[in-house]
């Protein structure tokens, strides 16, 4: 390393900070200002020395001599480490310097020209607010000072400068190009420090860009995992719901066969409520699983979506409650509802969706009411929107569970039935689907109401749709021929002995090839085919029937324990007629089984 390079990175070596662009940024304004001392004790020394020769006056040697010694100062003082200090002084010593000058020379030179350089100067050497603003301040006083002397005359210009035509004319075009040459290299300076910047600011940009990248292909790997890990619990969820479906499709069988059978044999009166309460749980335990079925939809972005059909809604009220009245029958409540009289015969509404919603409600009202109470439904409309409510008898929810009864898992114990603290989330989420709402209103000690406000269309009947949905008549099954393929033992003789109680022919197969055979020898009026059987699938069996020359009119009823939409859609645009999911409701096989025996 030469001597000027010493000389320029003088107090460099020993820069401390707290970040590597601290000390790069220290640096940086120790180099400015040791290059500009340096560059201005040589103008000072030799302006002196041009001045001795032409004047011969002490009162410019002495002083340029002086300032240089300051500059060189200046530069002993970033050599201390006093940066700060070196850089103001710098300021001081141009600004006292170039007004004494200027008071010596007049207007002789263009003095006023390093005004733009030292508030460049300043900029450049600081970079707090309070340093630029008081080194700026200081360069504005003396310039201010300088003119107001120049105004006043305080203290006139040398007249061997002013009268020497000569004089003036040298000294004049030695300062001027000394001026111009500490612009530009202020300009320069700067403009480099604005490149450096600028690069400083794309480097950290890309540094950004990459971490963003980084952090990008993390979160795809996350979501990743996090998809597949959803799937699975899905697939999880669906696999475990069909097998716990059937068997509590046994259940829910023999429960309703012994409700059946209590009803025709006085002997088995007193095991009445026993039947009821098996009957009770089953169901509950069906819309247990149902709701997390639902769940795991909804978490999956899979949900149902509205598809609004005509819907006699009267009717539709009738059937749904008719189904809840035997599990608050057990509690000895009573389910009442009435319908506003101008409310429309048909609404455009979904049906699977609103009946989900309701029986949810339902549900909850009779979980949570007291015994021998009420639960009542109100349905009315006002202006474009209409209004289902749902109202219990029971001890009511605080003002604190209020605010979350419709968050997931927030459920209250109950001795009669026991839930999963999902139906209220998912019939919140129902209405959203429909474009609706559901509030909740409760007072301590006197019930619970609940209240869904959705969308109100009427519309006209559906050609060929009486709007029933069950048949007025459940009709008598004697002689109808039915073929049964399930390969679950308990569920054949479930189905068996209902289906033999309404005086059916039953004929069972435990499997598709099986049951292609025996359909082919009885040729059945209906086949009812599970979905999940051994050997060749219920897919399969189904595409055969309807290939078959003997069996391909036969309406096909699907009884499975898959009640996800994708496996029932599945099916029915493979040719099924219906699509049951178990475990089944006996009324609904019936008035299915009705339906195509007419």
């Amino acid at each position: 390393m030469n001597l000027l390079q010493r000389i320029v990175t003088t107090g460099c070596s020993n820069v401390k900070g707290t970040s590597l662009q601290e000390v790069e940024d220290t640096q940086r304004t120790i180099r400015i200002v040791n290059t500009l001392c340096l560059i201005c004790a040589v103008m000072c020394l030799s302006f002196s020395v041009c001045c001795h020769y032409l004047i011969e006056t002490k009162l410019f040697v002495w002083p340029a001599f002086f300032e240089a010694v300051a500059f060189f100062s200046i530069i002993g003082l970033n050599a201390l480490e006093k940066h700060t200090l070196a850089g103001m002084l710098l300021i001081v010593v141009h600004n006292v310097c170039i007004q004494y000058f200027n008071a010596l020379m007049g207007r002789v030179t263009e003095i006023h020209l390093l005004f733009i350089y030292l508030i460049g100067l300043s900029l450049l050497l600081f970079q707090t607010s309070l340093l630029r603003k008081i080194a700026i301040g200081i360069t504005i006083a003396a310039f201010l000072a300088g003119e107001v002397n120049m105004f006043f005359g305080f203290y006139p210009p040398l007249a061997a400068i002013t009268n020497s035509f000569m004089s003036a004319f040298v000294i004049r075009w030695v300062t001027i190009p000394a001026i111009l040459l500490l612009d530009v290299l202020v300009f320069s300076f700067y403009a480099r420090h604005v490149d450096r910047l600028r690069n400083r600011q794309m480097l950290q940009v890309q540094e950004m860009l990459e971490t963003a990248r980084l952090h990008n292909t993390e979160l795809e790997a996350l979501t990743a995992r996090l998809a597949q890990a959803t799937d699975a619990k899905t697939v999880f969820v669906r696999e475990t719901s069909h097998e716990i479906r059937t068997p509590l499709n046994a259940i829910f069988g023999i429960s309703q066969l012994l409700q059946l059978k209590v009803a025709k044999d006085r002997n088995l009166a007193p095991i009445r409520q026993l039947a009821d309460h098996l009957y009770a749980a089953s169901f509950n335990t069906r819309e247990i699983i149902n709701n997390v079925l639902e769940f795991s939809r909804i978490e999956a972005g899979k949900a149902d979506t509205a598809q609004n059909t005509s819907l006699d809604i009267r009717e539709w009220l009738d059937n749904t409650v008719s189904i809840h009245q035997y599990i608050a029958g057990i509690k000895m409540v009573r389910i009442r509802y009435n319908i506003a009289e101008d409310m429309p015969e048909f609404l455009l509404v979904d049906k699977l969706l609103l009946t989900k919603m309701l029986n949810n409600l339902l549900s909850n009202a009779i979980k949570f009411t007291a015994s021998e109470s009420q639960v009542s439904i109100h349905i009315s409309h006002k202006a474009d929107r209409w209004y289902i409510s749902v109202a219990d008898q029971g001890k009511g929810i605080s003002e604190e569970r209020q605010t979350t009864i419709f968050d997931a898992f927030v459920s209250e114990r109950n001795i009669f039935l026991e839930g999963t603290g999902l139906g209220l989330h998912i019939t919140r989420h129902l209405a959203e689907a429909m474009g609706g709402t559901i509030e909740v209103k409760s007072q301590e000690g006197i019930g619970t109401t609940f209240t869904v406000c959705l969308p109100l269309e009427g519309a006209m009947d559906c050609p060929g749709n009486d709007g029933k949905e069950w048949p007025e008549r459940m009709v008598n099954l004697n002689a109808t021929n039915i073929l049964i393929i399930e390969d679950d033992k308990m569920s054949q003789m479930i189905l068996t002995r209902f289906l033999c109680s309404l005086g059916s022919r039953v004929t069972v197969a435990g499997d598709g090839m099986e049951g292609m055979l025996l359909g082919r020898a009885s040729k059945p009026d209906i086949i009812i085919l599970d979905a999940h059987i051994p050997g060749m699938s219920g897919k399969d069996t189904l595409a055969h029937i309807r290939e078959d020359d003997v069996l391909k009119n036969v309406p096909v009823i699907i009884a499975s324990g898959d009640a996800f939409n994708g496996a029932s859609e599945e099916l029915m645009n493979a040719g099924a007629n219906e699509y049951l999911v178990k475990p089944i409701e006996f009324k609904a096989l019936h008035a299915t089984l009705t339906k195509y025996i007419d």
